[in-house]
């Protein structure tokens, strides 16, 4: 599992989801990293579970989680596995983004 990072400023708008931990979490890191260059990505491993944790908005990509795992994926696979999330969320078959509307 990837090591804590902490973020480098405290933030109020924080979004994005929480994964049961294993394969699919572990790729859901890697591909929040990836679809959010240059933002600040928090990762908290709490053992049975991954908070993930971008400022304002949080993107993940289809493409790059089946990069990440090697294998076809469905968004839906997702949801099954994100027992919570922070913020509001948008959904679609080749994304899933969460933000806030209006950032305090």
């Amino acid at each position: 599992m990837t090591a804590v990072s902490e973020p480098t400023s405290p933030s109020k708008n924080l979004v994005g989801p929480v994964i049961q931990a294993g394969e699919i979490a572990d790729a859901v890191v890697a591909a929040v990293r990836e679809d959010n260059a240059g933002k600040d990505v928090t990762v908290v491993d709490r053992g049975s579970y991954v908070r993930i944790e971008v400022d304002t908005e949080c993107i993940i990509r289809r493409e790059t989680l089946e990069a990440e795992l090697g294998r076809p994926f469905r968004m839906a696979e997702l949801e099954v596995n994100m027992p919570a999330f922070v913020g509001q969320i948008e959904t679609a078959s080749d994304h899933i983004r969460f933000y806030f509307a209006n950032p305090l």
